[in-house]
């Protein structure tokens, strides 16, 4: 019997396995590091989301906070003016609060007022009726959905601040010119306002108006010289009535108010000897 002279043999390369073998674990140690890497990402994907609305809101309720400056401006203590402009009276008859949201001023205005990613926007305000200098103000802002976080998600940001009060005669800057003691205008000088309702250029909103109010709380005649300038509005005086203080000339349009009283506030003057502030600039 013969026997070939050729037999085959099948044998596995060590190498081929080693190879093999070390992919394994490197595959096996990438997986794991994305596994415990994943959750980090997801984690900080939603955190941004999160972060995003809560700037949204808090824009919201600051123009919660411009609403209630002007609604005060513009209505004061006219109860009828803040109904008739949608306000709503607390039960307690203490304050007055009202809500806006994006979609509902879209439709009223005409203009498209709407948040990223089907997010909803509402802004709300709580103003207190007060007499004081002060009047105290909670602006809300909410924001709910979109895309990164829970359907149910809302944010919520609140503002608490104190706005001078309007009818309040603690402000001095809320007048045209106030004069603690003495005032003298002379050289025909012009007092006006300008509404910036009525456009872009100041002398369209221009006219005789009875917006600026000219004048101080002093009792004493003496300490008023103004008679030749023009004043679109009142003047005031301490005086108690028109007789200790006539207010003679037809130099403004709008009323004599008599009896003003004002508190101003105290200016502390500033140091200006050597080694203080002007060295530090």
């Amino acid at each position: 019997m013969k026997r070939s002279k050729h037999v085959s043999h099948f044998l596995p390369d060590r190498r081929q396995g080693s190879a093999l073998i070390t992919s394994i674990i490197f595959g096996t140690i990438i997986f794991i590091g994305l596994a415990g890497l994943l959750p980090m990402l997801v984690t900080d994907w939603k955190h941004t989301s999160r972060t995003s609305l809560q700037e949204a809101a808090f824009t919201l309720a600051e123009s919660a906070v411009e609403e209630a400056i002007w609604a005060l401006s513009e209505y004061q203590d006219n109860d009828s003016d803040w109904t008739d402009a949608g306000w709503n009276e607390s039960t307690n008859g203490n304050y007055w609060y009202r809500e806006w949201t994006l979609t509902d001023l879209s439709q009223s205005t005409g203009v498209i007022l709407e948040l990223d990613e089907e997010r909803t926007g509402i802004y709300r305000a709580v103003v207190e009726k007060a007499t004081g200098p002060k009047i105290s103000v909670i602006a809300q802002g909410l924001v709910s959905g979109g895309h990164n976080v829970a359907k149910d998600t809302t944010i919520k940001r609140y503002i608490e601040t104190e706005i001078d009060n309007p009818t309040s005669n603690s402000n001095p800057f809320a007048y045209g010119l106030i004069a603690r003691r003495y005032m003298a205008l002379n050289g025909r000088p012009t007092f006006d306002s300008y509404n910036s309702d009525l456009g872009e250029d100041p002398e369209e909103g221009m006219g005789p108006r009875t917006n600026v109010t000219v004048g101080g709380p002093s009792v004493d005649l003496s300490n008023f010289k103004i008679t030749n300038p023009s004043i679109a509005g009142d003047v005031v005086a301490g005086s108690p009535d028109e007789s200790a203080h006539p207010f003679d000339g037809k130099f403004y349009t709008g009323k004599k108010i008599y009896d003003f009283n004002m508190d101003f506030p105290t200016v502390t003057k500033p140091d200006t000897n050597s080694g203080t502030w002007r060295d530090e600039l």
